[in-house]
């Protein structure tokens, strides 16, 4: 992350905010990576549980 960016971040939000961010979008990029790669079907849960 730029540190352009940082700076504006961290002047919005309390200072553990962005490292939560970008932990969750890591988290989310790392699913949606596995779920590509295994090409898992979104519609397949909704039969499981409905």
């Amino acid at each position: 992350m730029p540190d352009e960016v940082r700076d504006e971040a961290e002047a919005h939000y309390e200072p553990e905010a962005p490292a939560a961010l970008v932990m969750t979008i890591s988290t989310i990029n790392a699913w949606n990576r596995i779920a590509v790669t295994t090409r898992m079907d979104p519609e397949s849960f909704r039969n499981q549980n409905g």
